[in-house]
């Protein structure tokens, strides 16, 4: 899951609190959807399309994980937004203080899902979440994660 987050993608702080503008921040901040390698309209589509469904992207913990997929071909893409005010993440009132931004297509499918399980299985309690939550800088929060991974 590190490997996805290259320079610029870690987003510490996350400054916007209001959930669409903060998903939005954090693809604009993918270097692929600047570079047009992936569509900014077909990215946001993507993770509309699977807000809308019933189960949510919310694991708890203050982790969020919005996420979709895009048309063929496109690369498996990630960004992270860490937020100490919490982004207004659904209708329940619950914060989101880390957003996982993940996309990719079908050819990378495999690869894809299993970022959302690592991104799951690692975020799960509450001593990871806490601590890239007091991360100062986007460098000492990949460092933690990338602990977390060893």
């Amino acid at each position: 899951m590190s490997d996805l987050l290259e320079k610029g993608v870690i987003l510490c702080p996350l400054n916007e609190v209001e959930k669409w503008a903060a998903i939005e921040r954090c693809v604009r901040a993918l270097p692929q959807v600047a570079s047009k390698v992936v569509s900014h309209d077909d990215a946001m589509t993507a993770i509309r399309q699977r807000e809308a469904q019933e189960q949510s992207t919310m694991l708890g913990n203050g982790v969020a994980i919005p996420h979709g997929i895009l048309p063929d071909p496109a690369p498996l893409v990630g960004a992270l937004g860490v937020s100490r005010a919490g982004v207004k993440y659904d209708v329940s009132g619950k914060k989101a203080t880390l957003l996982f931004i993940i996309l990719g297509s079908a050819s990378v499918r495999k690869d894809y899902l299993g970022v959302l399980a690592q991104i799951a299985r690692l975020f799960r309690g509450k001593d990871l979440p806490g601590k890239v939550l007091q991360a100062k800088t986007p460098e000492e929060a990949l460092s933690i994660i990338r602990d977390a991974e060893k």
